[in-house]
């Protein structure tokens, strides 16, 4: 009896695993055509392939050389442009032609965020319905991420009327969010290196390393993204973060921060790079407390 259900298992895996192979061309197509048809953005791959156990549980089809671009026409700027994606669906999902992406894990490349000089960003453009220009119907997209990764990944967020760009550098981005028609839920883990560059120069923020781990909750009738208390790591000092960020206004700022810690590290932490190991070598038996709140827009040249 065992041996029965054990074989009947392994060939209800053979199956599913050669209905995904067969059917992979047609699933990662009809989710391109449905971004493709919706957004003013487009975006470009290349060859996928099958993954079976790069995002276990989920059977992944791996998709080679993914762009996002602004817009539709033939020199748009990429906003994305990554080595791999990693699209996962749960098995018995696939095989009711139910095509719901609950992981996705992206690899090697950049994604770069600009703020035209008009207060638009490209990736406003690029996710701009086209239903907005027309009557018809918009694709219903099915997403329900439970999983999300990022590896090696450089993110810029540039503004083109002051020449700012916020560099960050991700070793890694781990969490997962919900999708509903008024908010975007999201757990983020993630560990990076920050430069600001501004006017072709570093700025205090120069090969800054943090680990940064939040709960986060995007309005999207109104573009404020709010933060639950969570814990930010700057070097040595650590750190705790909550309030909002207006994305529709000038990406205006309403932060609360406060050292966690009260030592000599947190001092480390705002240091510039340089002369870090140099005030390492030093003991100090005082305390140091850090409470700072943030407002105000940061958008054309302000911070």
């Amino acid at each position: 009896f065992i041996g029965g259900s054990l074989a009947a298992l392994l060939l209800l895996i053979v199956a599913i695993i050669g209905f995904v192979y067969t059917k992979q061309d047609e699933i990662v197509a009809s989710q391109l055509n449905a971004v493709n048809r919706q957004f003013k953005g487009k975006i470009e791959v290349g060859d996928s392939h099958l993954a079976l156990f790069q995002n276990f549980p989920y059977i992944s089809i791996k998709i080679d050389d993914v762009r996002v671009l602004e817009t539709k026409e033939t020199d748009a700027p990429a906003i994305v442009d990554v080595a791999d994606i990693y699209i996962g669906f749960a098995f018995f999902d696939i095989i009711r032609g139910n095509y719901d992406i609950q992981s996705l894990l992206i690899e090697k490349g950049e994604l770069d965020i600009v703020l035209h000089e008009n207060g638009e960003t490209n990736l406003q453009v690029a996710l701009a319905t086209e239903s907005a220009q027309s009557d018809g119907e918009s694709v219903p997209l099915n997403v329900h991420l439970k999983k999300i990764e990022l590896l090696d990944i450089i993110f810029h967020q540039r503004e083109e009327a002051t020449g700012l760009d916020i560099a960050t550098t991700i070793a890694y981005a781990r969490g997962g969010f919900e999708l509903s028609d008024a908010f975007i839920n999201a757990h983020v883990d993630t560990e990076f290196i920050l430069d600001v560059i501004k006017g072709g120069d570093t700025t205090y923020f120069n090969n800054k390393h943090f680990e940064f781990h939040t709960d986060l909750s995007f309005d999207q009738s109104t573009g404020v993204l709010a933060f639950e208390p969570s814990g930010i790591t700057m070097e040595h000092g650590d750190f705790e973060l909550e309030g909002s960020i207006d994305t529709r206004n000038d990406m205006t700022l309403d932060l609360s921060v406060k050292g966690t810690k009260p030592s000599f590290d947190m001092f480390i932490a705002f240091a510039p790079t340089e002369i870090i190991p140099v005030l390492e070598r030093y003991e100090n038996a005082g305390n140091i407390y850090f409470n700072a709140t943030v407002k105000g827009p940061t958008t054309k040249g302000r911070q």
